[in-house]
């Protein structure tokens, strides 16, 4: 067990336009959680994690998820003119949510968001790579035109989620390695097992239960 004075909080907040995949990524990574149906984000919500990295530091992430409807703009302003870092999420299958990552959410983080803000153009949704719109060249050149890490993403396959958040830890604290206390915590399981394998009970994680939601 941890208490505050163990640990740093890194803010991270998730941009980008409405039925991106950006609840869906943050319910992968916290409890390996995908739901084909989810309900849009009305305002702001936040969970949290915690990350051990390579020099001993742990850190606490504090995950924001904001809505991307035009009518909660000026709302989503307030969750990262204090934040660490900043997810701006588009849809791999959908053109013009990558539009808006260009010509409306890259200029607010700039202008709302601290100067040393951690970005990452996150392109969501690589399961649906036969419906491509984005060419993820172009979209690798934005990021690098605009100093962001890019990741490709699925929140329903798994690919790439856990390590987007791992290399935000990373650049944050400096360090060339990163892990979940949950990653960790079943390396040593596995390790005991071989060695006591008629012994050892593996007990399997809680299903979190989530209600039936709309949009991914």
């Amino acid at each position: 067990m941890f208490d505050d004075k163990d640990f740093e909080t890194l803010k991270i907040v998730l941009i980008g336009e409405s039925a991106v995949g950006k609840t869906s990524l943050i319910s992968q990574f916290i409890d390996q959680v995908f739901q084909d149906d989810q309900q849009s984000t009305i305002g702001g919500t936040f969970s949290t994690k915690i990350i051990k990295c390579g020099n001993g530091k742990i850190l606490k992430l504090e995950i924001w998820d904001t809505a991307g409807q035009e009518r909660y703009r000026s709302v989503t302003k307030l969750f990262y003119k204090d934040a660490n870092a900043a997810l701006l999420v588009y849809d791999i299958s959908n053109k013009y949510t990558f539009e808006e990552l260009q010509n409306y959410w890259i200029d607010q983080v700039r202008d709302s968001a601290p100067k040393d803000i951690i970005l990452a153009i996150v392109a969501n949704k690589s399961d649906l790579i036969e419906s491509e719109q984005v060419d993820e060249a172009m979209a690798r050149e934005f990021a690098k035109d605009n100093g962001a890490l890019f990741a490709l993403t699925s929140a329903k396959t798994t690919a790439g989620v856990e390590s987007l958040f791992l290399d935000i830890a990373k650049k944050y604290t400096g360090t060339d390695s990163a892990s979940t206390i949950e990653s960790e915590n079943k390396k040593e399981e596995e390790e005991y097992k071989k060695i006591r394998k008629d012994s050892v009970k593996i007990t399997k994680q809680s299903q979190v239960k989530a209600k039936k939601k709309k949009c991914c």
